[in-house]
């Protein structure tokens, strides 16, 4: 009776690790640091993006006072953007991580329309 229920502690323990494992994604060190848009977005400067291993990031324009945060994760090598509201943007590293491409037409296209989309270039690690 004994061996019976360590087996299922066993099992059950291997179950609940690779159900964490799996619902944390894949890492974020590679993409982790400050970032900032190649170009002024919306008349109002450019936005400053700051990606933290642990999940949280803020997005900031040099215009603006206030500063919006979110989570993130990186799933099947794209970065997936979560606003309290619920709204999810989705950027595309390129260049080993140094440079992120963002949609942000409201709608994923995959080639990104040229007036709708934000390229940010890390200018340094985690901050």
């Amino acid at each position: 009776m004994k061996q019976g229920f360590i087996k299922w502690v066993v099992v059950l323990g291997l179950v609940a690790g690779c159900l964490a494992l799996w619902g944390c994604g894949e890492s974020r060190a590679p993409f982790a640091g400050n970032y900032r848009s190649e170009e002024p977005f919306a008349d109002k400067g450019h936005i400053e993006l700051l990606l933290k291993e642990n999940g949280e990031a803020t997005w900031k324009l040099e215009q603006d006072v206030r500063e919006l945060k979110f989570k993130w994760k990186v799933e099947a090598g794209r970065l997936f953007f979560y606003t309290r509201e619920g709204a999810v943007m989705i950027a595309i590293p390129t260049e080993g991580g140094r440079k992120l491409t963002m949609d942000m037409s409201g709608n994923w296209n995959p080639s990104c329309p040229v007036n709708q989309c934000v390229t940010f270039i890390r200018v340094s690690g985690e901050g």
